[in-house]
């Protein structure tokens, strides 16, 4: 009987395993779609949004809808 216990808590810990590696590949596979690393975000708009901060840090700034942000900066 011992045995057979031992065999269902194993199976047990690999489900959990499995499913763990399962989600953190899930999760990796988002990132990648929607959240790109920065070397993949456009140059102009990199330089666009520095240029935006550094007009709010000098106290002159617009405030855009969503569709105008979207037209001026995307």
């Amino acid at each position: 009987m011992g045995a057979i216990a031992n065999l269902d808590e194993l199976k047990l810990i690999l489900k959990k395993e499995l499913r763990q590696e399962i989600l953190t590949e899930v999760l990796d596979i988002i990132r990648d779609e929607f959240y790109p690393p920065e070397e993949k975000i456009r140059t102009e708009f990199i330089k666009k949004v520095e240029a935006a901060e550094r007009r709010v840090r000098e106290g002159k700034f617009t405030q855009y809808t969503p569709e105008e942000f979207e037209k001026s900066f995307l």
